[in-house]
Order: structure tokens, then sequence, then C-alpha cells
């Protein structure tokens, strides 16, 4: 289990939601079913891992749960909101508003400090940067970084 809050969920409540999501590739000459009828929920709190070997369809599951690709059929609800059919730009302002993720490659900004990369999307969102600093300095801590608050992407 993790400390950490998950949205505005209260503890023990559903915060992912997923069913029968089924997503396949067309490559011309095959066809690969890389999620066949996957179904999900994480309720807050918990800590889960997707793990398999290349190929099995793990970035694709997180893919389509965060609304970055379109899958084939099938329901994804994040926070009780259905983002199944939702228009791409009120994807964009969802994932910007509620939702957080951690790429298998950082996709840090190379010259911005570990604090300036955290408030950055917050700065963009429209948050004082003020607030936007305290805000990544108080999520810095709960991933236990803050005395690398000022390091560099490749000083971590």
């Amino acid at each position: 289990m993790s400390s950490f809050e998950t949205g505005n969920a209260p503890a023990g409540e559903v915060v992912i939601e997923a069913r029968e999501v089924h997503k396949t590739y067309d490559t011309g000459s095959v066809q690969v079913h890389a999620l066949r009828g996957v179904s999900l929920t994480v309720l807050r709190g918990e800590m889960v891992a997707i793990m398999g070997p290349s190929g099995c369809g793990k970035t694709t599951l997180l893919n389509s749960l965060s609304g970055l690709d379109d899958f084939d059929s099938g329901s994804v609800h994040i926070n009780g909101t259905d983002i199944t059919r939702m228009a791409d730009d009120r994807k964009t302002e969802f994932r910007a508003r509620d939702m957080g993720f951690v790429f298998q490659t950082y996709n840090l900004l190379p010259v911005l400090s570990a604090v300036e990369n955290v408030e950055l999307p917050l700065i963009v969102s429209g948050v004082k940067p003020k607030v936007a600093r305290q805000m990544a300095m108080e999520s810095l801590d709960r991933v236990r970084l803050r005395e690398f608050a000022t390091h560099r992407p490749n000083q971590l």
C-alpha cells in the first residue's frame, strides 16, 4: 500500500476502472491483438505494477488507460470520469489537470532542476509560480527527493 494521495477519491474508492478493453494493431499483413478484454480496478492508495515481457501490451494498456491512445472497444473511467469517448482536446486537458505520469524514460528537460521540471506543467496550466514551487517541493517530499530539488536530471 502507498501513503500517496490519488486524486480526490476517498481512501478505498475506485480511481481507475477499465472494462473489457480491446486494442488491435493492423500492420497490413498481420493483426496484433495487444489488449484482449482487459479489465482492471485500482483503488485509491493501491500500488499496481504492470509487468510482462517486451511486446505483451504493457505500454498499450497504460496509453489506453491514460487516454494517450484510443482503443477499439471497452471503457475506461478515471476518478469516475468516462474518458472512453472524450474528445482529444478534453483528454489533453483532463490529463494535465487530473493525472501524473512517470515514463520509462525520464522525459525531463535537461537544463532545468528537478523542482523546475516538476513545477513547469503547473505553471503552464495557470498555477502562480510561488504556489507551483510549493506544490513541486511537496511532491518531491512525497517521493523522498527533496534533497535533489536543485539537481539537474543527469545528476539524479
